[in-house]
C-alpha cells in the first residue's frame, strides 16, 4: 500500500512538473498577445497578497490549475507531515495569478532579441527595482531576469499609483510600460487615472494585463486607453 502511494505521488509530481516546465523552456515573441516591441520596456508586476488568489485564466490555464491543485493535494495527503505540506504548496503555487504572470512572462523575456532594452519593477506596499537602469537583452540578462521573476512571492498591499509613478519618473528613456495586476489598487482608481494623465507628459505607452475574475477591469481598460496601450485580460 505504501509503495502504491509513493508511485502515485511520483506520477502526479512528474505529470505536473512536465506541464509546469513547458514555460521555462519556451520562447515567445509576444506577451498575452502584445507583440514584443523595439521600445524600451519596463515590466511592472503586481506582487501584492491578492495575486496569490486563483487566476481563472484561459481554458489552458484552468487545466494547469486543476492539475496543480490535484497533484498538490495528493502529495500533501500521501506524504503527510511538514514535508508533504511543503511539497503540496510548491506544486499548487503555479495556479495563482502570480503563477500565471510567470508562465507567460518568462517565455516572453526568453524571446527578447539581443540589444532590446528592458527592466522589471515590482510593487506591493513598496516598489522593488530589478535594476536602476535598462538592461540590454543578452543571454546573461535574460537568464538573470527570469530567475528574478521565478522567485517572486506575493504579499502586502497594492500601491499601484506608486508603482506607476516610479516607473514613469525614475528611469530614463522609458517608452513603454507593461502593467500586470489584478487591478485592485489601494487608492481611488479615478485618482490614479487623473494623476497619471498629468505625469505622463512624454506619452509613455502603458499596456495593462488584468488577472482574476475580481479585477477592476474598468480601471485597467481606461488606464491603457488613456495611455495609447492595449488592455488584455488573462482569459484571452
Amino acid at each position: 500500500m505504501k509503495l502504491q502511494k509513493t508511485f502515485t505521488v511520483l506520477i502526479l509530481i512528474t505529470s505536473f512538473t512536465l506541464l509546469q516546465s513547458c514555460y521555462v523552456t519556451k520562447k515567445t515573441s509576444d506577451f498575452f498577445g502584445i507583440e514584443t516591441s523595439n521600445l524600451n520596456t519596463l515590466y511592472l508586476i503586481d506582487i501584492s497578497g491578492s495575486m496569490e488568489g486563483i487566476d481563472e485564466g484561459s481554458v489552458k490555464d484552468q487545466v494547469m490549475r486543476e492539475a496543480g491543485n490535484t497533484a498538490g493535494n495528493k502529495v500533501s495527503d500521501a506524504i503527510g507531515g511538514k514535508i508533504g505540506s511543503i511539497l503540496g504548496k510548491q506544486v499548487t503555487k503555479e495556479a495563482t495569478k502570480l503563477g500565471a504572470v510567470k508562465r507567460k512572462l518568462i517565455p516572453a523575456i526568453k524571446g527578447l532579441t539581443d540589444g532590446k532594452k528592458f527592466v522589471i519593477y515590482t510593487f506591493n506596499d513598496n516598489v522593488t527595482k530589478q535594476a536602476e537602469e535598462f538592461k540590454e537583452a543578452n543571454n546573461t540578462t535574460r537568464t538573470s531576469s527570469n530567475i528574478f521573476v521565478q522567485n517572486l512571492k506575493a504579499t502586502g498591499g497594492t500601491n499601484t499609483l506608486e508603482g506607476l509613478l516610479e516607473a514613469l519618473s525614475s528611469i530614463k528613456e522609458i517608452q513603454e510600460i507593461v502593467l500586470m495586476s489584478d487591478g485592485l489598487p489601494n487608492s481611488d482608481p479615478q485618482a490614479i487615472l487623473d494623476e497619471i494623465r498629468e505625469v505622463n507628459t512624454n506619452d509613455v505607452i502603458i499596456h495593462t494585463i488584468a488577472f482574476g475574475e475580481d479585477a477592476d477591469l474598468d480601471f485597467m481598460k481606461k488606464l491603457a486607453e488613456e495611455n495609447n496601450g492595449k488592455f488584455i485580460t488573462s482569459k484571452m
